[in-house]
């Protein structure tokens, strides 16, 4: 059994990324985490030990390890190993907590694409700026994506990997006006044909689904970066702050002035 597939669209809140480079005889203490970690074995060996069961790793294996886990990990005297981490938590489409629906070991086959979406979060995550981050969760979701195809897991669920590309894509673009046809441009389907895909998939019509993920992103930043709501309205593409707080209100029922209040 794979984890949770009766609802593969997500949306993550990526804490770090890290490019780990593991020498002879590197250890990760047992722990009980807090956080999805995602990992992907860019070179090397080593072993991973989740809820104290073991799992030799090699290059091009990805591990999954849910929040809520034991994770301990190490390499040999004899291993090496080069990493990329992400440290994350996921919500679904209404904003509750969500999980990936991978297990914790899983043989990617070579691919590409994939290399070049992880190579392409590195060189984002470098830059630590507040674009920056919102592309790095784009390509972030676009990774996932592409990881659903490379496994075949697409065909077994319900979500489809078109929607995933068009909630990256209004995250990419998060500060501007986007129409569902620049979307389905985008994403390659007609924008009719987009608008069935988000409403059977997240029950939202493509109107629906950028105000939500705009409305979502832009209270995160005000609950945790501390962002005001003039800087959300502008940074997350409305055309003001009266703008902003109509909608936000219509979405979540009460003002952003008291969303920090509410939910920190």
């Amino acid at each position: 059994m794979i984890g949770r597939t009766d609802d593969v669209f997500f949306l993550p809140q990526i804490g770090y990324f890290v490019n780990r480079i593991c020498t002879p005889e590197w250890i990760i203490e047992r722990q009980k985490i807090d956080f999805h970690d995602l990992t992907f074995v860019i070179s090397g060996k080593g072993e991973y030990i989740i809820n104290d069961v073991s799992y030799p790793v090699t290059q091009g294996d990805m591990i999954y390890v849910k929040s809520g886990s034991w994770r301990e990990a190490n390499t040999s005297a004899a291993q090496t190993m080069v990493l990329y981490a992400f440290n994350m938590q996921l919500f679904d489409q209404y904003f509750a907590p969500a999980t990936l629906p991978f297990e914790v070991l899983t043989k990617l086959e070579p691919d590409p694409k994939i290399d070049h979406l992880l190579e392409r979060i590195r060189q984002l995550y470098t830059l630590r700026e507040a674009t920056s981050v919102m592309q790095t969760t784009a390509v972030f979701m676009e990774l996932i994506a592409q990881v659903l195809i490379n496994t075949g897991m697409v065909k077994g669920a319900s979500s489809d990997p078109r929607v995933q590309k068009a909630a990256a894509y209004v995250m990419e673009n998060i500060n501007r006006h986007i129409s569902a046809t620049e979307i389905g441009q985008a994403v390659g389907v007609h924008p009719g044909y987009l608008n069935k895909l988000t409403t059977k998939h997240t029950g939202k019509t493509v109107s629906r689904f950028i105000t939500s993920i705009r409305v979502n992103m832009a209270e995160d930043a005000i609950v945790y970066e501390g962002i005001s709501v003039s800087e959300a309205a502008r940074r997350f593409g409305f055309s003001d702050i009266y703008h902003f707080s109509k909608v936000f209100k219509k979405t979540k029922g009460y003002p952003p002035s008291t969303a920090k209040t509410l939910l920190s």
